[in-house]
């Protein structure tokens, strides 16, 4: 029963990192519009890696590599709480005992790659075949990249969670893609642009630059007023 709730509050501790581990994930992953991370199973790896193992980091470090017995009381769940909150400042140490010395940082980086290399396995080609694809939508003659970027710059504007520094980015592209850039350029720097929409604003966006409903059906459907990415 000691280890089973020791083991607890090492969950504890892996539960509360994942905060931070899904701000990465969205800073990473943004540049793959359609990715849905609870439907890949690339996806559940890296969850599995980002709580065992400040799981396992802390659970070596309250035990001092199992050879102390801490008390289980409500000290210790609080302690598991801070280790997941801050488990970044544990990539930046070296956890210590007198058997061995851990690279926690070195160890996991890698694990962490490993979880993003699965992730762009499954969705780089898609990624990359949407893409394309919207960039001979944008080329069409019934393509109208004026109103679509005029969308962008209202949308970007209204978006409160932007930081002053990032809006200003925005904007200046879509005016000097408006005033400067030729049709060529324009969509370039829509390309550029879409991974900061949100996913669930993906689909009006598109529709703003008068995409055909065959590329939107392709890769997206309403339901319910909920835009969905297509499953094909």
């Amino acid at each position: 029963m000691y280890w089973l709730l020791l083991g607890s509050a090492a969950l504890v501790a892996g539960i509360f990192n994942l905060p931070n581990a899904f701000e990465k994930l969205d800073e990473t992953c943004r540049g793959l519009l359609l990715f849905k991370p609870f439907k890949s199973p690339s996806f559940w790896v890296w969850i599995v890696i980002q709580v065992l193992f400040p799981a396992g980091v802390f659970l070596v470090w309250i035990t001092d590599l199992f050879t102390q017995y801490p008390p289980i009381n409500a000290a210790l769940f609080l302690q598991a709480i801070g280790a997941g909150f801050s488990f970044i400042a544990f990539l930046n140490a070296r956890t210590e005992t007198v058997f061995l010395t851990i690279d926690i940082k070195s160890i996991y980086d890698r694990l962490i790659l490993l979880g993003f290399k699965l992730i762009a396995a499954q969705e780089t080609r898609r990624t990359a075949r949407f893409l394309r694809q919207l960039e001979a939508e944008l080329s069409q003659p019934t393509a109208d990249l004026v109103e679509g970027l005029k969308d962008l710059r209202a949308y970007f504007s209204a978006d409160i969670a932007l930081t002053p520094k990032a809006e200003e980015t925005y904007l200046n592209i879509i005016n000097q893609a408006l005033s400067e850039m030729s049709p060529i350029e324009q969509i370039s720097a829509i390309q550029g642009l879409l991974p900061a929409v949100r996913q669930n604003d993906l689909l009006y966006t598109l529709q703003q630059f008068k995409c055909s409903d065959a590329f939107l059906e392709r890769y997206f459907y309403i339901k319910s007023g909920q835009t969905k990415p297509h499953t094909a």
